[in-house]
């Protein structure tokens, strides 16, 4: 009876151990900084629903999506390019050119937390848990003289080995494709070894963008796309409404996520609209080539058909509201 008592003890205290949930956390700044913060606050939340969660910072993406896929995590925080080798439809959302603003990135937010598309949120031992907006994708430039697409040939371009999609889109403008990652694409822009980089406004303070553009470069206002953080569950090891609520809570933390990323904006100091003409121009390069780039199977074809939907309900008279390639 005195070995089964002690036996009793010792699971019992082992329990809280084996019941919690790791969640690996992407975040430039570790555990600093406001992205780690909303992440220990919906590990509050999480705990209110019953699932204890553990948090583990990465400052490495690459090390963290890894360390998901070798099931050294139960969760992970990742941005949309890297979830969607886990789930390719959700993945897709930051597609080039996929959404025009925050507004378009809001309402498709809002579709995917809908029951309708749980199904699609889930692929294979993964699902998706929730989006929020790391901001949209600018591109910025060493040198101001390269005012056109055109002249954007022959310019070395960071790209991020992970993703294809934008190795093609280099190549397609006939820019020199430089294979970068998350830990040092900044640096070879700061320092000169590329003269374009494509990255989202809260990058430009925490690592020192204003460096590389220095007094002759240039942020072009126009979005390349709508960057998200995705959270990924392994879903067998969550309660089976865990995602449907997180994927809800995620949406209502848009507007806070998006307090961040216009306070980063307004930071950046030569910020300005492509040049006249150039506008349409681009906009159609990347639409020829977010299509381009889904025949090739980069991208989800329905999350592509899913954000026309979202476009065109805003602008049917778009002429792309009248094509049937998407």
């Amino acid at each position: 009876m005195k070995r089964y008592r002690w036996r009793l003890l010792w699971l019992l205290a082992l329990a809280p151990m084996t019941m919690a949930q790791s969640l690996c956390v992407f975040s430039v700044q570790g555990t600093q900084g406001e992205l780690y913060g909303q992440m220990k606050d919906f590990a509050l939340v999480a705990h209110g629903w019953g699932v204890e969660l553990e948090l583990k910072a990465f400052v490495d993406e690459r090390i963290a999506a890894e360390d998901f896929k070798a099931d050294q995590c139960d969760a992970a925080l990742l941005t949309g390019i890297r979830a969607r080798a886990f789930n390719p439809f959700a993945g897709s959302v930051d597609a080039i050119g996929g959404l025009p603003d925050y507004e378009a990135l809001h309402t498709l937010i809002t579709l995917l937390a809908r029951p309708e598309l749980a199904p699609r949120m889930r692929h294979g031992a993964y699902e998706v848990a929730g989006i929020m907006p790391l901001g949209a994708a600018y591109i910025f430039l060493n040198d101001r003289g390269i005012s056109s697409i055109e002249k954007m040939a022959g310019k070395r371009l960071a790209v991020f080995e992970h993703d294809p999609a934008q190795i093609a889109m280099a190549k397609r403008i006939g820019a020199q494709p430089v294979s970068s990652d998350v830990s040092n694409f900044a640096g070879k822009f700061n320092n000169g070894v590329v003269d374009v980089i494509a990255a989202p406004a809260v990058a430009y303070m925490p690592l020192e963008l204003y460096r590389g553009i220095g007094a002759n470069g240039v942020v072009v206002d126009m979005p390349v796309a709508q960057l998200t953080f995705q959270l990924l569950l392994r879903h067998q090891r969550f309660p089976a409404d865990f995602a449907a609520r997180s994927r809800q809570y995620f949406l209502d933390l848009f507007d806070q996520a998006m307090q961040v990323v216009r306070a980063s904006e307004s930071e950046i100091l030569f910020f300005f609209p492509p040049p006249d003409g150039d506008g349409p121009r681009y906009r159609q390069l990347l639409q020829d080539s977010r299509i381009a780039l889904t025949e090739q199977g980069y991208y989800d074809p329905q999350m592509m058909r899913l954000m026309k939907r979202v476009r065109c309900s805003r602008s049917p008279n778009q002429a792309e509201c009248s094509d049937e390639r998407e």
